[in-house]
């Protein structure tokens, strides 16, 4: 009587179906990152803004050009007038960014990031 062998390893199917997930991955991966480096441009643009010492003095119009500024060197166009908001209250300014940022991952499939950031200058 001929026992037969033992498979070792993968068929081939389910070598695609794990190529395909991590092709996506990858995919993902390098649309996001640079949507997060952005991000912390951003940040790092307010962080800027927040160590001017004159900012408190600023009108809010002047606020937002020197913050959009910053952001058009720091190479950031996701960010618009729009979405940027200034209180001023209580001997504080309150500078904030809110905006979302959607890019194409295949096909008619989006990814869609919010991003919120917030400083205070006394």
């Amino acid at each position: 009587m001929k026992l037969i062998p033992k498979q070792h390893g993968l068929t081939t199917i389910s070598w695609l179906v794990i190529i395909a997930v991590a092709v996506l991955f990858i995919t993902l991966l390098l649309r996001l990152i640079p949507v997060y480096i952005e991000g912390y441009a951003v940040y790092d643009s307010l962080e800027g803004m927040k160590a001017d010492s004159k900012v408190a003095t600023y009108s809010s119009r002047t606020i937002r050009n020197k913050l959009l500024k910053r952001l058009n060197i720091n190479s950031v166009y996701s960010v618009t007038d729009d979405d940027i908001y200034v209180t001023k209250k209580s001997g504080k300014t309150i500078i904030e960014v809110d905006y979302e940022v959607r890019k194409k991952v295949v096909g008619n499939l989006d990814f869609v990031v919010s991003f919120r950031k917030e400083i205070t200058v006394q």
